[in-house]
Parts: structure tokens; sequence; C-alpha cells
């Protein structure tokens, strides 16, 4: 099962939630950051807090959502009435702020393709 890779950077998480506030209004607020953050391996939001803002900073970190761990989350904070692959095809369907790529590397993505014939 393939999983929406996306820029790991703060307004694309915020597009996240955005498109899951939507989706699913009886979830708390703070419990979707907490599921959030267990959908990108982290134990909690604050645990994931610092390291998106430093890595944001400094690289471009691409990250594959999981929407099963993120409903794990949420089942544990009581909501189990969420269906995985609704919840799936919400966030496929997000359209982030940030590409997982810029232009530049776009760009030498299709150079090194041309050189290698690919």
């Amino acid at each position: 099962m393939l999983n929406a890779s996306v820029r790991f950077s703060p307004s694309n998480i915020a597009a996240l939630k955005k498109a899951l506030r939507s989706g699913y209004p009886h979830i708390r607020s703070s419990h979707l950051d907490e599921a959030i953050a267990a959908s990108f391996g982290f134990n909690s939001y604050a645990a994931m807090r610092p390291v998106l803002l430093d890595v944001s900073t400094y690289a471009r970190l691409v990250v594959n959502t999981n929407h099963l761990l993120l409903l794990l989350r949420l089942e544990e904070l009581g909501y189990r009435d969420i269906a995985p692959e609704e919840l799936r095809r919400l966030i496929w369907r997000i359209e982030f702020p940030q590409a997982w790529h810029d232009g530049e590397i776009e760009k030498a993505i299709q150079e090194a393709k041309a050189t290698t014939g690919c």
C-alpha cells in the first residue's frame, strides 16, 4: 500500500491538520496533533515539534504519511469510528503548500534522467 510523501514542514503539517479537521470535525485539535505526530513515527506532538522546526530550517526532509499509525493513535484516544481507507483517501487528496521538491531539484532529476537514459 502506498502512502503519500510530503515535505516535512510546518506549513504542510498545518495543511494536513486543516484537512483532518475538515474531514473529522468531532476530533479535538490536540488529539489531531498527537495523531499527526504518531503518523510520522513520533511518540508525541511535543517530541515532533522541535524536530519539525529544526529540520525545516536546514533541510528538505521528505517523509511518508502513515494513515494507519495516525488511525491507531486516534483509536488510543477514543476515536473508533474512522474508516482506514476513507482516511487514506483524504490524505492523498490534500494539496500541500510545499511540494516535496522544488524547481531546482526537479531540474536536476530531469538532467540526471537525460544523462542516464532513464
